[in-house]
C-alpha cells in the first residue's frame, strides 16, 4: 500500500479494491437516513452493524475515530448507519431498537457509540444502564423498546444487507450517491484503517 501514490487513479483504485476484497454493488438510499457528515460529500459509506458483534466494536474503537477526523469532519465522506442484528446474538435486535428509540430523544449517535463500547453486557441490563447514563426519559424509552417500534426498519436493513450478499458484520458499501442510489463497492469485516483510507483515497482520486 505504501507505493500506491505513484500509480494512476485507475491503478490506485484497482489496488485498493484488491486489498479490501470488494465487489461492485448498488444500494437505494432513503430520506431521513441516520447519517453523519455533509449531505453533499463526494463519497458515502453505509455500515451494517450488529451491536453485539466484537468486530463492530473493534471498528468503532480503532477505525471510526480516524475516519471521522480524516474524512467525515473534512467534508469528504458521509457515513450512514444501518442495522444487521445477527441471529447468533440475542441482544443485537433489542440493542438496535434501543438506538432508534434513543434517536426519538435526539440521542441516536450517543447510544450508537455507547452500545459499541464499554462492557459487553447488553443482555444483562447493559442497554438500560447506557440509556440512564445518557439521561434519557426512561419511561418513553422503555415503552418504545418494548413495542419493537422499529422492527420493520431493522428488518428492512437486514433484507437489504442480504440482497447485497452481506451476511456478517460489520459490512460496508462505499461509493458515490446520486439520485437516491449509492453506487459503490462492498467491503466486509473489521479491516484496518489503512485499508479504508486506501480505498477512500483511490475513489476520491478517480472523480
Amino acid at each position: 500500500m505504501k507505493a500506491l501514490w505513484l500509480q494512476t487513479p485507475a491503478l490506485l483504485l484497482a489496488a485498493a479494491l484488491a486489498a479490501a476484497g470488494s465487489d461492485d454493488v448498488r444500494l437505494a438510499l432513503q430520506p431521513g437516513e441516520l447519517a453523519v457528515g455533509r449531505s453533499d460529500a463526494p463519497l458515502t459509506m453505509v455500515e451494517f452493524t450488529d451491536y453485539e458483534c466484537p468486530f463492530c466494536r473493534r471498528f468503532q474503537a480503532e477505525v471510526w475515530p480516524k475516519l471521522k477526523k480524516d474524512y467525515i469532519d473534512t467534508g469528504k465522506l458521509r457515513y450512514i448507519a444501518r442495522d444487521l442484528p445477527l441471529q447468533i446474538h440475542a441482544s443485537a435486535a433489542p440493542a438496535a431498537e434501543a438506538a432508534h428509540c434513543a434517536g426519538e430523544q435526539g440521542r441516536f449517535w450517543e447510544m450508537h457509540a455507547a452500545l459499541l463500547s464499554g462492557p459487553e453486557d447488553l443482555g444483562s441490563g447493559g442497554i438500560e444502564r447506557r440509556a440512564r447514563t445518557l439521561g434519557l426519559d426512561m419511561a418513553g424509552f422503555g415503552e418504545c423498546v418494548a413495542r419493537r417500534k422499529y422492527a420493520a426498519v431493522i428488518g428492512a436493513h437486514a433484507h437489504e444487507a442480504d440482497a447485497l450478499g452481506i451476511d456478517g458484520t460489520p459490512g460496508f458499501v462505499i461509493g458515490r450517491a446520486r439520485g437516491g442510489e449509492l453506487a459503490g463497492v462492498r467491503v466486509e469485516g473489521a479491516r484496518p484503517y489503512e485499508d479504508f483510507a486506501g480505498l477512500l483515497n483511490a475513489l476520491l482520486a478517480g472523480r
